[in-house]
């Protein structure tokens, strides 16, 4: 289960809860407050809503709501930054437990507005007041204006918040997708946040150097149990088990907290193990974990969460007596209300589904349809209040915010537009010369051949004549090689210069923005240019031609990974890389373009969201490198064409972006000049495995 500040059930989609009650107070305790017309009390704040929200993790959140009302009422003069923690405290509460939407809205307005004209002094509360608008408008299924505050609040924590206090703002989006089950695109936020919160300094206090790293761990590990993945979430749990044990000596006075935040990990573990089929380990750690927060003052909602787990193990295991006494227990425990949050409305559901298991085991068919009949009813009540979140798209949103943005900068200028459509005329009139010239040479070696062989065939006497013949066409054909590699290069240098300029002009911030479009398009224009330029440079490689060395193909192939990082990162997909330091012969800056140029068309033929996977397993004399797409495919039609040179096989990729239609060609050329082998395997519209084999001893 997720513990991003605080504890709370494993499999509650509800996961702001209490966590984020922790989540928002952190934009107060990393730094001091600027004094105003009161002066603030942090650590009298803090005390108090530490204490509250002790109560809360203890199941007592109505106590949790008088004590922090009558703290306030004897408060002295409380500062905004008093009040915002109090305000913040409610909103959260109001959101999560009372469900009062009415009032949760009202205290989240009240944040913005004690914070009105202070935001400079106040950043991280003014962020945080943000994102909890933010979530008012998600209950509300306002996605498209949850979607702009989260994005407002998201460039106001990069333009005014450090690295450490960002942390949690990269959280939140992270749980965002976590609640709309986007588990494995959630989990680069958690690995991004729990890098961001490293740099944290060793007074950042026990939030940021205990709660929050120790969750994102546990979160991640709780992705890849939701994602299908045990054997990655049983490595994160056990990675937050080690962060817990290593630095819960540095807090004495927060024992029971690491207690219980340990329990929390442990029944999480035993439900991974569980799923694994492991049933001895999933066991131990969940009685482990039941033992230590099934007890008053303790995350008792965590344990009735390990114990439904338990449960499911002893209908599994046909241990039906020891399930029906469990049940019986879990029964009575969530009829006499211990914990009203939504995760005991979770945990209710789980009951019923195992009654249902139980009964159903135990052949006794009247109950086990009694349950199911519960179950389904109760499931489609939660699933209608969260329908709408789990199709809305936050990175579309994100994406059109940024676009409307765009529009808003942009301003007429006639001038300037004449220059750019010049520019991409000529361009326009280069690029055709290129492909003239191109298809010239082509032409002119397909005549010549044909000539020779009709020659051949008509006048066996001019033998001698021919070879005199063909050796001169093959000169003449080196010397095109030569004369289309010398336009290329020569080209680059027009090319880039019109890149430069375009460059300089989009970066000038006070030149005419009507035309940063057309900017746009000649830098793109000249950008895939260049990569045809070079793939024209790179024709006909020969072994004879190669500068061979040793080189570490794990750091080739993490090079290549973090070039393409933010063009995959473009279209919201991940580059997974999986290979051991294995050093072979090769041509370093060749091969970098192979590998490059397959994870690139990966990329480029992958949807948004998608996972290109990086694998390299060393052989007996040879090592094999995998490229794994979840993209459009190979259509069958063009399987035979794809490694020929200009081949007419070509496709744009799925977010628009050009082909050229050399690279793969150019790639075998490459792979068989260092004796090895290229192929692919492809399902259309299931992806594409391509596989590169290269000799150990070259």
């Amino acid at each position: 289960m997720p513990l991003p500040l605080c504890l709370y059930p494993a499999n509650s989609i509800k996961w702001g809860c209490l966590c984020l009650l922790l989540t928002c107070v952190l934009f107060l305790s990393a730094c001091k407050q600027v004094s105003t017309k009161n002066s603030n009390h942090p650590a009298l704040a803090d005390s108090i809503i530490d204490k509250v929200n002790t109560l809360l993790n203890t199941g007592q959140q109505e106590r949790s709501v008088i004590y922090l009302d009558s703290a306030y009422r004897v408060f002295p003069n409380p500062g905004i930054a008093d009040l915002w923690k109090k305000y913040n405290q409610k909103a959260n509460y109001y959101l999560y437990y009372d469900k009062n939407l009415v009032k949760e809205k009202l205290y989240a307005d009240s944040m913005l507005s004690i914070l009105k004209g202070k935001e400079s002094q106040y950043k991280k509360e003014y962020a945080g007041a943000i994102f909890a608008k933010g979530d008012v408008l998600m209950v509300e299924k306002k996605y498209a204006e949850a979607f702009k505050c989260y994005y407002d609040g998201k460039l106001f924590a990069q333009k005014n918040l450090d690295s450490c206090s960002y942390c949690q703002i990269t959280y939140q989006l992270g749980m965002v997708r976590y609640k709309q089950g986007n588990y494995l695109r959630a989990i680069p936020y958690f690995k991004q946040a729990f890098a961001e919160n490293s740099h944290c300094k060793a007074d950042a206090g026990f939030s940021n150097l205990f709660i929050y790293p120790q969750s994102h761990l546990n979160t991640i590990a709780l992705c890849f149990e939701q994602a299908g993945v045990p054997d990655s979430a049983v490595y994160y749990y056990k990675r937050a088990l080690a962060f817990i044990d290593r630095n819960a000596g540095r807090f004495p006075e927060k024992k029971q907290f690491a207690e219980m935040a340990r329990a929390v990990v442990y029944g999480n573990l035993g439900g991974a193990y569980a799923l694994m089929n492991n049933y001895t380990e999933a066991g131990k750690y969940l009685q482990e974990s039941i033992h230590i927060n099934n007890r008053p003052g303790y995350a008792i909602e965590d344990a009735q969460t390990a114990q439904l787990k338990l449960a499911g193990l002893y209908i599994q295991s046909s241990r039906f007596i020891a399930a029906d006494s469990l049940l019986g227990q879990i029964e009575h425990d969530l009829l006499a209300g211990r914990g009203k949050s939504q995760s005991n409305a979770d945990n209710r559901l789980k009951w019923k589904k195992l009654k249902w298991n139980y009964y159903d085991k135990t052949h006794q068919v009247v109950q086990a349809y009694q349950y199911v009949q519960q179950y389904d009813s109760m499931r489609d009540s939660l699933d209608e209040v969260s329908k709408g979140l789990k199709i809305a798209d936050i990175d579309q949103g994100f994406k059109n915010i940024e676009q409307q943005y765009r529009l808003t900068l942009l301003s007429k200028n006639d001038q300037l537009k004449t220059t750019y459509l010049v520019a991409i005329i000529v361009f326009a009139v280069m690029t055709i010369i290129i492909l003239l010239l191109v298809w010239y040479n082509l032409k002119r070696y397909r005549n010549s051949v044909n000539e020779l062989t009709k020659l051949n065939q008509k006048i066996s006497e001019y033998n001698t004549q021919m070879q005199k013949t063909l050796t001169a066409l093959e000169q003449s054909q080196e010397e095109n090689t030569r004369m289309m590699k010398m336009v290329a290069h020569d080209l680059r240098n027009p090319v880039g210069a019109m890149m430069t300029v375009a460059t300089m002009m989009l970066d000038n911030k006070h030149g005419p923005g009507d035309d940063r479009t057309m900017l746009e398009l000649i830098k793109t224009s000249g950008k895939n240019s260049l990569n045809l330029i070079d793939d024209l440079l790179q024709i006909h490689t020969r072994l004879e031609e190669l500068k061979m060395e040793p080189v570490d193909m794990f750091t080739l192939l993490h090079y290549c990974v973090e070039l393409l990082h933010f063009k995959a990162e473009a279209k919201g997909q991940q580059i997974l890389l999986t290979a051991d330091h294995l050093t072979i012969s090769v041509n370093r800056e060749k091969m970098w373009r192979v590998i490059s140029n397959l994870i690139a068309n990966a990329i480029k033929f992958s949807p948004s969201g998608a996972v290109v996977s990086v694998l390299m397993i060393g052989k007996e004399d040879s090592v094999l490198i995998t490229i794994e797409d979840h993209g459009i495919g190979i259509p069958i039609e063009m399987r035979d064409k794809i490694f020929d040179m200009f081949t007419e096989a070509k496709r744009p990729g799925t977010a628009g972006e050009q082909p050229f239609g050399m690279g793969l060609a150019i790639s075998k050329q490459i792979v068989e000049a260092h004796g090895g082998h290229i192929w692919f395997e492809s399902k259309q519209n299931n992806g594409t495995f391509f596989y590169v084999e290269l000799p150990l001893n070259n």
